[in-house]
């Protein structure tokens, strides 16, 4: 899956993350798995891979990349634990039911902090809430100076782990793992 992913400039983890998530699931065993960012279905796999009791929610809006990872799922021998939701995340987070053990935010980068109140209703006490990308190449320690899209994407971030550590229910640390990670646990 990483070879094609690299072939089709499909952005999945980064080894270093990649391991760090093996750990991390394998060290929670979680049994409920929401992942907001699905693209090949790659992370999904990996947190699947790890934890053979645990079944996956996972949301993606591309409806090429879902059917790809759709069929990963199959190929990994999966896809009877996977429930995919083809769609835009931000009308599918706020529609969900349920509690969740481990959340992997992996999606739309600028949106994080709009997910973050519907993720901690939905997300057991004890779970973990993983965060891909919160540095954002250096951008959010760095805020550009020109208002582009970086400097937005940047600016969404810096909201989304703002909100993130005042929130007195978590506790939460952000890593220097690949492009940054935020992990928090729900008191």
């Amino acid at each position: 899956m990483r070879r094609y992913a690299e072939a089709n400039g499909v952005p999945i983890m980064l080894p270093d993350t990649e391991r760090f998530m093996r750990t991390i699931v394998a060290l929670g065993k979680p049994r409920a798995i929401l992942e907001i960012g699905t693209a090949i279905g790659y992370s999904g796999c990996v947190m699947l891979d790890c934890c053979p009791s645990a079944k996956l929610y996972t949301i993606e809006m591309d409806e090429e990349a879902a059917s790809v990872a759709a069929e990963n799922f199959s190929l990994f021998g999966v896809a009877d634990r996977v429930t995919q939701f083809l769609g835009d995340a931000r009308e599918i987070v706020h529609k969900m039911t349920g509690c969740f053990d481990f959340v992997f935010l992996d999606g739309p980068k600028g949106q994080y902090a709009d997910f973050l109140h519907y993720i901690k209703n939905m997300l057991a006490s004890g779970g973990a809430l993983l965060a891909d990308n919160v540095l954002f190449h250096g951008y959010v320690e760095n805020l550009p100076d020109k208002k582009d899209r970086a400097y937005g994407m940047a600016n969404n971030m810096n909201k989304f782990l703002k909100s993130l550590f005042s929130d007195g229910d978590f506790e939460s640390v952000i890593l220097d793992v690949g492009d940054g990670l935020s992990l928090s646990v729900k008191k």
